[in-house]
């Protein structure tokens, strides 16, 4: 026989060192409820379980994302618009006209360049050596031209600080209708007053000078070579007239001695006068140098007395002074 147990026992529980007093009832189920109970609630966990997913001991590195540009495949497609015939025949035609207008500017050019390049092609301008760039004057090209050192017998009439006391000499021996002319050189002023092919032959042509109270010194005299700008036409007359300049030196200088000129040197004269007439030049002072020595050749060939070859001194003076003073 098995004894019943007896609801009103108790459970006593001491905390920190004082009874404590519990009641409980207990309850008895049914064990076969509970069982079912016990296998819905399985069968609720397997429908609703749940998985842990922990993280693997290895740490895996976060991926890379890049950021990709999507392009729209789609174009655009643009309003159809209605072009009027009238407008598009405008349209030929302006261009037609633009294009006449840009051919014609193109070919004008092109023909201005074969124009100035048709000839023949100027090279460096030397007497010496020059060297070749050169600039528009006029209507000829001027390149730079070396030229020569000068060197002739003189008589030299005096040398001067200033030039202003120079022009005043000079003023009172054209009142005695004597020629003359003003070179500056090394910042001084000489004033010469004839040229000759010699020193002795100089000395002779003093001698006149010095009976109209004029005193003179005869020597040999030196401009320095210089670079100027100069045509074809001026640099071809530059080295022609340097020896017509010194034949006429000669006979003009014999000519005031002696009253004649030698007539074997006509010849040459006359020829050397007939290319430089035929060269041009352009320039002011050699355009002046150029008829000086012109009219220097004509009166040579034509003298007759020592007045007149006096004349020819004096046009050869003017021919020295313009030279010395060239840029």
């Amino acid at each position: 026989m098995v004894d019943k147990p007896d609801r009103n026992k108790q459970i006593s529980i001491k905390i920190n060192g004082e009874n404590t007093k519990f009641e409980e009832d207990l309850h008895v189920h049914d064990w076969k409820l509970g069982k079912e109970e016990s296998a819905a609630g399985e069968e609720k966990l397997e429908d609703t379980g749940f998985d842990w997913n922990l993280p693997d001991d290895a740490s895996v590195p976060p991926k890379e994302y890049k950021k990709i540009n999507y392009v729209n495949g789609k174009k655009k497609k643009k309003p159809k618009s209605f072009n009027h015939p009238f407008n598009e025949s405008m349209n030929l035609i302006m261009s037609i006209i633009g294009a006449v207008v840009v051919g014609a500017v193109l070919g004008f050019g092109t023909l201005k360049v074969i124009t100035n390049t048709d000839g023949e092609a100027a090279p460096a301008a030397v007497l010496q050596d020059g060297t070749a760039a050169g600039d528009t004057g006029g209507n000829e090209t001027r390149a730079p031209v070396q030229l020569k050192e000068i060197s002739t017998p003189v008589l030299q009439g005096g040398v001067f600080s200033t030039k202003e006391s120079l022009a005043a000499m000079r003023d009172s021996l054209s009142a005695k209708g004597i020629n003359s002319a003003s070179i500056e050189k090394d910042g001084q002023w000489f004033l010469l007053l004839g040229v000759s092919a010699d020193v002795e032959t100089a000395k002779l042509l003093g001698e006149k000078l010095k009976e109209n109270g004029t005193d003179v010194y005869a020597k040999d005299f030196q401009l320095s070579a210089k670079e100027i700008k100069a045509s074809e036409g001026e640099k071809a007359f530059l080295e022609k007239a340097g020896g017509l300049f010194a034949i006429l030196a000669e006979e003009s200088s014999t000519g005031v001695v002696n009253g004649k000129v030698n007539e074997s040197a006509a010849a040459t004269i006359q020829s050397g006068l007939k290319e430089i007439q035929g060269l041009k030049v352009g320039q002011e002072p050699i355009v002046k140098m150029k008829e000086a020595i012109e009219h220097a050749s004509s009166q040579t060939l034509a003298i007759k007395t020592s007045e007149e070859a006096a004349e020819i001194q004096g046009e050869l003076l003017t021919y020295l002074e313009i030279y010395s003073s060239l840029q």
